[in-house]
């Protein structure tokens, strides 16, 4: 984080902004995502014989389990099931979490997790069009 003054400036893709200012995207993206999922929902309703509440409530939680799921981001560790059964096979895995240790250090990653915009209007739609489902 940067600090310039009064107000605090985080970097996001290359450039800076407010935190407001990536909340109130979030959240209008959020919003945006269950105004299409209603839209979907009731296009569902009308040329199936099911509940608008039910198909919400669906649609509603996979967006949201897919929202989560793309909160998770990495590279893969370097463990191969390739040489299982082999007689060599403890060789060939602790050099590869040797290669992958070396490629780490030389990247300098710290984070495997990373929280994204999409990921997170993703999933707070998919809970704002669950809320909706339960008004119903």
């Amino acid at each position: 984080m940067y600090k310039y003054g009064k107000t605090r400036y985080i970097n996001y893709q290359g450039g800076t902004m407010k935190k407001s200012k990536i909340l109130s995207k979030c959240i209008l993206f959020s919003v945006l995502w269950s105004i299409i999922l209603v839209l979907v929902g009731i296009v569902i309703v009308r040329f199936n014989d099911f509940y608008l509440k039910d198909v919400l409530f669906i649609e509603g939680v996979a967006v949201a389990i897919s929202g989560a799921f793309s909160f998770i981001s990495g590279n893969p560790s370097g463990i191969s099931l390739s040489s299982l059964g082999q007689d060599n096979a403890q060789y060939i895995v602790t050099a590869n979490l040797e290669t992958s240790k070396i490629e780490k250090q030389k990247n300098n990653m710290k984070t495997n997790f990373k929280i994204s915009l999409s990921g997170s209007s993703l999933f707070l739609g998919g809970i704002i069009c669950i809320i909706i489902s339960y008004t119903f």
